[in-house]
């Protein structure tokens, strides 16, 4: 009886001891996702990329922090001016997003990281780069789809596509539209799975949305 009673206040031990540090570990994910949000300081998203690093060291098993500092790193290239600190910042991106997808595979939200990664890359030489680029972010688009039709941010990926394009090329901020709108309408539905799970788009949507009519 004595050694039942001696494993089962082991047991709530390590039960509490995890629970503690799982609560430490979302806060802490909380508190930088929330910096990145942030777009419009630079030096809060540098900041939120640096702790999702160290988070990301700390918890080797766990595919968010890799997605959001890969996240948080593509922002950070859209305010960067020199193109080749704008390849190195979506290299590192890069890594960070294949570590998560080796710890995630088959999941929606990576494949829309890709898509929005190589859209940045894109964004770099447009002219030069669209062949190539263009086509991962198609791909990546149509396997998020697959996976979950429902993700609003892969309908915002190809709005926002689209309304970048020019009407010659068969895009358009009118042509855009009715897809922002849809993303909008999926914004609207969807629930993310956790306070830390993937959740970003529905702002941009909007403005894009008001600036495409």
């Amino acid at each position: 009886m004595k050694q039942i009673i001696l494993t089962i206040s082991f047991l709530s031990l390590i039960f509490v001891k995890t629970f503690a540090q799982k609560a430490e570990y979302v806060a802490a994910m909380e508190n930088a996702i929330g910096l990145l949000s942030e777009v419009e300081n630079i030096e809060n998203t540098k900041q939120g990329v640096s702790q999702l690093e160290r988070i990301a060291t700390a918890e080797p098993n766990e595919w968010l922090p890799n997605y959001w500092a890969a996240y948080g790193l593509a922002n950070l290239t859209f305010t960067e001016t020199d193109a080749d600190k704008k390849d190195m910042l979506l290299d590192k991106a890069d890594k960070f997003l294949a570590t998560a997808e080796k710890l995630q595979t088959n999941n929606d939200e990576i494949e829309v990281m890709k898509a929005y990664l190589a859209g940045a890359r894109m964004a770099v030489a447009p002219q030069d780069r669209w062949q190539k680029y263009g086509g991962i972010v198609s791909t990546g688009l149509q396997n998020a789809n697959k996976l979950n039709p429902e993700n609003p941010r892969a309908k915002l990926l190809e709005a926002q596509g689209i309304f970048f394009t020019p009407e010659a090329y068969g895009g358009g901020k009118k042509k855009s539209v009715p897809l922002f709108e849809e993303a909008l309408t999926k914004f609207a539905r969807f629930k993310p799975a956790s306070s830390i799970a993937p959740n970003w788009g529905e702002r941009a949507a909007n403005w894009l949305l008001s600036q495409a009519n």
